[in-house]
């Protein structure tokens, strides 16, 4: 049903209003303030029936935890505990008095996701690109050149190996013929558990041949519950089904096939090799991400699902960046990993590592940007949770991404507004007005777009002299 207007209750009279608490300069308050919430109840007003069932929650509070959960890097429990906790994310959400529990549960969260869809949540992106420009942020001419790249999502499951695999199958089937009443031969629960760990003590050691002989036996197992359940249930459930499908589908894949199965839970999931010296194998989907050239606004994040190459990618990405900044993008610039695209949209795409003949002086710093998308994606993962997608399905990984990017670009936000509320500004104002301060003004300028969620800025220490002078 619909979100209704929120009753206040007669008891608030008599306690402290948050405008009499909080901060008036504090970076939330503020933030809170800039925000086009009625864009969100216009977005989503067609997620909820009109007359049937309870009121939903109030789409703000919704929209805000999201917010405040990607930005600063929380769980669905993780972040309902702290809005308890903190009158500024209550205020942020739309509160005007302290609240003392929490209105919704956590799986709130993860219902309404379903619903609302990952096509209304990149309405969050849009409106951190829409206040980043109409706060004189982001000049709407840099919306026009883009960096982009892609990078694995990875999913949330064990690293897959055939023992695991194997074993688990055995754990599943078991527990599902238990709950039917179903009464297997035998479940092989004890010598599946041991042959899957001498299975990983063989490999560890080298000795292959003694471990192909433990996974011949747990295959054996895992066709033998396969054809028991078949023969003695009455009846197979799409429940059931599916897992005896996916358990046939691991007792046959072999090391070399392709498009194996990695999880029982996570079937999308793919293997995918980025080069990486660290990692060699990611297991995941992968994301191609979008940003600024100059300022590094994430303007897209979407999903890719089967690993499809890079170059395939580049036109659904370049449109959904035109789709959230209402913009046409003139100039893409890409790594290697782009050559043979097949965009033929009438952006100019520039792959790195091509000639630099004949260019501009402004155009080869463009193209020397490239690069900077590279430390955006890791702080979207180490710090946005893109890292490890905990969401279930496909669906699940697209919306993971797209809230991550929104919540990249909210910190943003927060840091410009903590830079402008606190003495950097006068300390930037200072070294524009003092010749002898010319000297560090790009450290001033690098400063003020500077990613990091430090509360004390580095740059304090650079020219102690000056601000002191500037306090």
């Amino acid at each position: 049903m619909t979100p209704k207007t929120q009753q206040r209750d007669a008891f608030e009279l008599f306690r402290s209003h948050f405008d009499q608490l909080l901060n008036p300069r504090h970076e939330l308050v503020i933030l809170a303030q800039q925000i086009d919430w009625p864009r969100f109840d216009a977005a989503f007003a067609g997620c909820y029936c009109p007359d049937t069932g309870a009121p939903g929650k109030a789409i703000r509070l919704m929209v805000g935890l999201h917010y405040l959960k990607y930005t600063f890097n929380e769980s669905d429990e993780s972040v309902v505990a702290r809005w308890v906790e903190n009158p500024y994310w209550q205020y942020f959400c739309g509160y005007t008095h302290m609240q003392h529990e929490c209105p919704l549960h956590p799986t709130a969260l993860v219902k309404w996701r379903k619903r609302v869809g990952v096509e209304r949540l990149a309405q969050m992106v849009r409106e951190t690109i829409a206040l980043a420009v109409r706060q004189k942020h982001l000049p709407i001419k840099d919306l026009e050149r883009v960096n982009v790249d892609t990078t694995v999502q990875e999913k949330n499951i064990t690293h897959p190996t055939d023992s695991k695999l194997l074993w688990r199958c055995i754990e599943k089937l078991v527990a599902a013929s238990q709950r039917r009443g179903i009464a297997l031969r035998q479940s092989y629960v004890r010598v599946g558990k041991r042959s899957s760990i001498k299975a990983s003590r063989y490999a560890h050691a080298r000795q292959f041949r003694r471990m192909r002989r433990e996974l011949r036996f747990l295959r054996t197992r895992v066709g033998r519950l396969i054809r028991d359940i078949k023969r003695k249930a009455p009846s197979v459930d799409n429940e059931l089904a599916t897992l005896l499908e996916r358990a046939d589908r691991v007792c046959r894949q072999r090391p070399k096939d392709t498009n194996k199965l990695y999880s029982l839970h996570e079937s999308e999931v793919r293997c995918i090799s980025k080069g990486k010296a660290h990692k060699r194998y990611e297991f995941g989907q992968k994301v191609s991400v979008a940003t600024t050239n100059r300022s590094n606004w994430f303007v897209a994040a979407e999903l890719m699902a089967g690993n499809p190459y890079d170059g395939h990618t580049l036109a659904a990405t370049l449109e959904a960046v035109e789709s959230n900044t209402g913009i046409s993008v003139l100039d893409a610039y890409v790594d290697k990993g782009y050559r043979g695209h097949d965009y033929e949209g009438s952006a100019a795409v520039h792959v790195a590592g091509s000639s630099k003949r004949k260019l501009t002086r402004s155009e080869r710093k463009r193209r020397r940007r490239r690069s900077a998308v590279e430390p955006k994606i890791g702080h979207a993962k180490s710090d946005h949770r893109m890292d490890r997608c905990f969401l279930k399905g496909l669906a699940g990984d697209a919306i993971n991404a797209t809230l991550a990017a929104a919540g990249a670009n909210l910190r943003k936000l927060l840091n410009l507004l903590y830079f402008a509320l606190t003495e950097g500004g006068l300390v930037l104002f200072a070294c524009l007005r003092t010749p002898t301060a010319w000297f560090y003004r790009p450290t001033w300028q690098y400063n003020c777009r500077r990613e990091t969620v430090c509360r004390r800025p580095s740059w304090l220490l650079i020219a102690p002299a000056i601000y002191h002078w500037a306090a």
